[in-house]
């Protein structure tokens, strides 16, 4: 009788091997036959998940998609509001520990190879407006505005919406920088800067 394989529960084996690599290794390490050597299958058995370097690397960045995703399903779901809100939020995309260290590093790898490897541009642009909506629910709740539902729907007043942009590169821009020179930009610095960003965004009168 054939095995019957658990495909969910191998793709979670593999994501979990392929961040340890990725946390040991770097990138650069993270090649098919060290996750292979990792998770302790051959590579070939990996051909169903990625077959390469792009491969993995688009893997990589797919279930990093999906973690913080459900931690910010959490974060909403609890109900908190305000600044809290967004500070929660946005503290998911910033590096302020190895896990999101390693999550901000793939998300970058994964930008620089969406450039020239088309397989990559449908989440390069799914990307780019889902940070852009969870910026746009940290300007509203921080302000005190209805939060949109719709991830392409902007905030009513322009100003706001100027907010939105500037907050969007902000958490790029430190995200970049926190990643590329850790020593000079650690998680305590991080937290100072985007509070200091946060206060600038006071609650309508």
């Amino acid at each position: 009788m054939p095995k019957i394989v658990d495909h969910e529960a191998r793709r979670a084996e593999l994501a979990a091997a392929v961040w340890r690599v990725i946390g040991r290794s770097g990138m650069q390490g993270a090649t098919v036959r060290a996750v292979a050597a990792e998770a302790g299958v051959s590579s070939g058995a990996l051909r169903h998940y990625f077959a390469d370097q792009v491969g993995l690397i688009r893997f990589a960045a797919e279930m990093m998609t999906q973690r913080v995703g459900e931690r910010l399903q959490e974060h909403l779901d609890i109900g908190r509001t305000g600044r809290e809100l967004s500070r929660s939020l946005l503290e998911e995309m910033l590096p302020l520990d190895a896990n999101r260290r390693i999550e901000g590093t793939v998300w970058l790898e994964a930008l620089t190879h969406a450039r020239w490897d088309p397989a990559l541009a449908e989440l390069k642009t799914a990307g780019w407006f889902g940070e852009r909506y969870l910026c746009r629910v940290a300007v509203a709740s921080a302000k005190g505005l209805q939060i949109p539902l719709q991830m392409r729907d902007e905030l009513d007043d322009p100003s706001d919406e100027e907010a939105v942009g500037l907050l969007h590169t902000f958490i790029d821009g430190l995200t970049l920088q926190a990643i590329t020179f850790p020593d000079q930009l650690d998680a305590r610095h991080v937290s100072t800067a985007l509070d200091r960003f946060l206060s600038t965004l006071a609650p309508r009168a």
